[in-house]
C-alpha cells in the first residue's frame, strides 16, 4: 500500500493487510463527529451525551396529562413546570401485577433551578444536584425513580412537588428493566485482510497471525467543563445565560445572518457575566485581543477577583478589589484593524480559585505564572471584564478541583476480546466512576498527581496478538472512547511479527522539495542522504533544477 500525503512524501505500509482512517467507520455513534485536520480525517467527541436502555416500556407517560395539581404549575408541551407551592398528580394503570422499573424525566434548567420532589405510590425520592460539572445541566436527563418494585395489578400515583422553582418534569416511564449511563459514542470498522503475492508470484499472508494498532491522539486533562462559550451560536447574549453588569458588549460575526456557529467575537468593554451569583471554587480562561487602539486590562472575574492582561504595564496582573495581589511580565502586542476579524493577536488569561488562593495562568501552554493568596473572597457573579474595548473569541469556565482526562478509550477487537487502553495512575485524588473525572484531594497542581507525562503528538496503541484472524475473511472492531477529546485517528491491521510505516524520496518529491529550497526559501544548495538508495530518475531531473 502506498500513498502521497500533502506534504508531497511518499509512503507506504509494508506488512499492512487493512488500513482505516478514522473517519472511515461503518458507523458511529453521536457525539461522535468528523473533522479534519493537517490532512487527518479523525473522529472525536466533545461531550458526552446520557445512553438509555429501556427494556418492555408499557406506561410511557408525557408531564402534560394529569389528575391534579396546585400551587403555581405552567403545563406547556408536556412539560410541567413548578412553581411557589406546585405540585401535579399522575395517574397509571398496570394491567399485570409484576416487579419493574419506574424512570423520570427532568431538566434542571440553570445552576439555581437543581431541585424537585418525586414520589411513587407516597414514597418520596429527592433529586438535586449541585455539581456545575455535571454535563447534564440545560439538557433533559432520564434517573431512576424505583428499581425493581412490585406493582400490583390497577393505578397507581406520581406526584411531583416543588424544592426549587423552575425545574421541569417531562414524563415518566414504566418499564421492565431501565439503565443509562454518558457516553461518548462509538465507531466500528470493517477489516477485509487479503493475501499478497510476493516476489516469486506467489499468495502469502502472515506467518502467525494479526495485530491492530491503533494511532490517537490523546490529551492532558482539563478542568471539569462547566461552560464553553465561543459565541458563535446565533443571538448568545440575547438568552437568559447572561447579565451585562457595566459597559456595553456586542457579538461581531463573521456571516452576521448566518444560522450556522461561524467565527465570532465578542465585542465591547465593561463586564460581562453568567446570570449566577453563586461562583466561588472556578476555573476561569478567556482568549482575547487588545485592538489597534487599545489600552488597559482585560481578563476574567469571580466576585472582587480579576485576573488580566495589561496592555499599559505589559503584565499579566491579579487584583482583589483595586489591591493588585501579584504580576508576571510578558509582551502584549495590538492588533491592526486590518487583522482584528481575520488574524488577531489572540492571547490567554485565566485563572483557578480554591479557598483563598488563587494560581494565575497565561501563554497557549497555560503556564502557571503565579499563585496569589487572598482575604475575604466569597465569590459571587464571574464572567469577562475589560476596562476599554477589547475582543474575545472564547470563554471557558471549568471547575477548580475536578479534572476531565483525555485519555483513555476502549476496543473491541476482531476476535472478540477487549482492551482498555490509555488511562493514567494518579494519586491525590478521588474518582467518579460514572462520569470517569477525578477531584484532587490536595491543593497541587494536576500534573503532580500522575508520573506519566501525555504526547502533543500522536501515540500507537497495540493490540495483542490475534492468532485466530486469516486472511479472506471479513471482521470487525468497535472503539469505545470512554473520555472526550481523543482523536481516532488511524487503523492498521497488520502481520503480528511485525509491520511498519515506511516514509521515503522519490524524484517527484525531491524535485518538490528543491524547487521549494530555490524559490520560496531562497537557498543556495540543498542536500541528499544517502547516495546509492535514491530513485535513479533523480539524475535525470537534478540538472534541470540546477
Amino acid at each position: 500500500m502506498t500513498q502521497t500525503i500533502n506534504n508531497k512524501v511518499p509512503w507506504a505500509l509494508p506488512h499492512v493487510y487493512d488500513y482505516m482512517e478514522g473517519r472511515d467507520a461503518d458507523s458511529y455513534s453521536y457525539p461522535q463527529m468528523s473533522g479534519t485536520y493537517n490532512g487527518r480525517h479523525y473522529l472525536t467527541a466533545y461531550s458526552k451525551q446520557q445512553k438509555t436502555e429501556f427494556e418492555n416500556i408499557i406506561i410511557d407517560h408525557d408531564g402534560g396529562d394529569y389528575a391534579s395539581a396546585s400551587g403555581i404549575v405552567s403545563i406547556e408541551n408536556g412539560i410541567a413546570t413548578l412553581g411557589d407551592e406546585g405540585s401535579v398528580t399522575y395517574r397509571f394503570t398496570v394491567s399485570t401485577a409484576g416487579t419493574y422499573d419506574v424512570a423520570v424525566r427532568l431538566c434542571y434548567p440553570f445552576w439555581d433551578k437543581n431541585g424537585i420532589y418525586v414520589s411513587l405510590d407516597g414514597a418520596t425520592t429527592h433529586y438535586t444536584e449541585r455539581r456545575l460539572w455535571w454535563p447534564y445541566w440545560r439538557s433533559t436527563f432520564w434517573t431512576s425513580l424505583a428499581s425493581g418494585v412490585s406493582l400490583s395489578a390497577g393505578t397507581h400515583t406520581i406526584r411531583i412537588s416543588v424544592d426549587v422553582k423552575g425545574v421541569q418534569f417531562y414524563g415518566f416511564r414504566v418499564c421492565s428493566s431501565f439503565s443509562e449511563a454518558p457516553s461518548a459514542g462509538d465507531a466500528t470498522y470493517s477489516f477485509s485482510p487479503r493475501q499478497f503475492k510476493d516476489v516469486e508470484g506467489n499468495m502469502v499472508g502472515p506467518d502467525r497471525g494479526f495485530r491492530l494498532t491503533l494511532e490517537m491522539l490523546r490529551r492532558k486533562p482539563d478542568s471539569a467543563l462547566v461552560w464553553y462559550e465561543d459565541f458563535r451560536d446565533y443571538g448568545v447574549l440575547e438568552t437568559n445565560y447572561w447579565k451585562i453588569l457595566s459597559g456595553s458588549f456586542e457579538v461581531w460575526r463573521s456571516e452576521e445572518y448566518s444560522t450556522e456557529r461561524v467565527y465570532s467575537q465578542l465585542d465591547g468593554k465593561g463586564q460581562l457575566a453568567w446570570q449566577y451569583d453563586g461562583f466561588s471554587d472556578i476555573h476561569l480562561r478567556a482568549r482575547l485581543a487588545f485592538p489597534a487602539n487599545g489600552s488597559g486590562r482585560a481578563g476574567v472575574f469571580c466576585g472582587n477577583l480579576f485576573c488580566c492582561l495589561n496592555y499599559d504595564s505589559q503584565t499579566v496582573e491579579l487584583y482583589n478589589g483595586s489591591t493588585l495581589l501579584g504580576s508576571y511580565g510578558q509582551e502584549i502586542l495590538r492588533t491592526p484593524n486590518a487583522n482584528l476579524r481575520d488574524d488577531p493577536n489572540m492571547y490567554t488569561v485565566e485563572m483557578r480559585i480554591r479557598g483563598n488562593r488563587v494560581r494565575v495562568y497565561s501563554g497557549s501552554s497555560y503556564t502557571l505564572r503565579f499563585t496569589a493568596t487572598v482575604s475575604g473572597f466569597s465569590g459571587g457573579y464571574a464572567g469577562y471584564r475589560s476596562d476599554n474595548r477589547t475582543v474575545c473569541e472564547l470563554m471557558r469556565l471549568g471547575d477548580a478541583w475536578t479534572y476531565e482526562p483525555y485519555e483513555r478509550f476502549d476496543v473491541v477487537m476482531p476476535d472478540g476480546t477487549q482492551k482498555s487502553y490509555g488511562r493514567i495512575s494518579r494519586s491525590n485524588c478521588t474518582w467518579d466512576s460514572e462520569f470517569q473525572v477525578f477531584t484532587l484531594t490536595a491543593d497541587v497542581e494536576e500534573s503532580s498527581t500522575r508520573s506519566e507525562d501525555i504526547s502533543m503528538d500522536y501515540d500507537f496503541f497495540h493490540s495483542d496478538d490475534m492468532l485466530s484472524l486469516s486472511c479472506g475473511n471479513d471482521y470487525q472492531a468497535t472503539v469505545i472512547p470512554v473520555d472526550i477529546n481523543i482523536w481516532i485517528s488511524r487503523l492498521f491491521l497488520g502481520d503480528a511479527d511485525g509491520f511498519s510505516i515506511l516514509y521515503y524520496q522519490d524524484v517527484d518529491s525531491l524535485v518538490y522539495w528543491a524547487n521549494e529550497a530555490a524559490y520560496r526559501w531562497k537557498l543556495r544548495g540543498m542536500c541528499m542522504w544517502s547516495l546509492g538508495q535514491e530513485d535513479l530518475r533523480l539524475w535525470e531531473w537534478l540538472p534541470k533544477q540546477v
